[in-house]
């Protein structure tokens, strides 16, 4: 099956459910492509791209989430994390939380932790002229009409070399 990871803000208590930007749930599947939980996370750290970048190639998206994580800590914590893997806080329990049904757009869960998935996709929509349709893993949609897809990660690779 593979490991199933959430982005996680651990001094905001955000969280991004990577199906609800348009991902899959393993790490491979999040990170190597435009539109992916890596590129999201970027923009979440990009504290120079604030109210707008400020020279080429920077963020333009004048949204609040641009830089709004910058100098947090951040991890991924996925299903087979362990107690201790976070210095100071308990990985299990945040991932259950993370992991917790059902996963709605900007919820609260348990001990005040916060999907942001929506507003994640409202920022990524804004900078790159993408939409987002469906329903559980959504789809990403180029406004050019053009459909994204997003790589899956292979849980067995057979190599037939001899």
């Amino acid at each position: 099956m593979g490991q199933y990871h959430y982005l996680i803000n651990l001094d905001k208590k955000q969280f991004v459910y990577p199906h609800q930007i348009g991902n899959g749930l393993k790490l491979h599947e999040q990170v190597g492509w435009e539109y992916s939980t890596a590129t999201a996370l970027v923009m979440l750290l990009a504290a120079s791209s604030r109210d707008g970048g400020r020279g080429g190639g920077d963020f333009h998206a004048e949204h609040p989430l641009v830089g709004s994580w910058a100098g947090d800590r951040v991890a991924f914590v996925g299903d087979y994390a362990e107690t201790e893997d976070i210095p100071g806080c308990d990985a299990t329990q945040i991932y259950e939380i993370c992991a917790y049904e059902p996963k709605k757009d900007g919820e609260t869960r348990p001990d005040g932790w916060v999907n942001i998935s929506a507003q994640v996709r409202e920022m990524m929509a804004a900078e790159f002229n993408i939409r987002y349709s469906g329903t559980g893993w959504l789809e990403i949609t180029e406004v050019k009409g053009t459909k994204i897809s997003s790589p899956t990660a292979s849980d067995l690779v057979l190599n037939s070399r001899r």
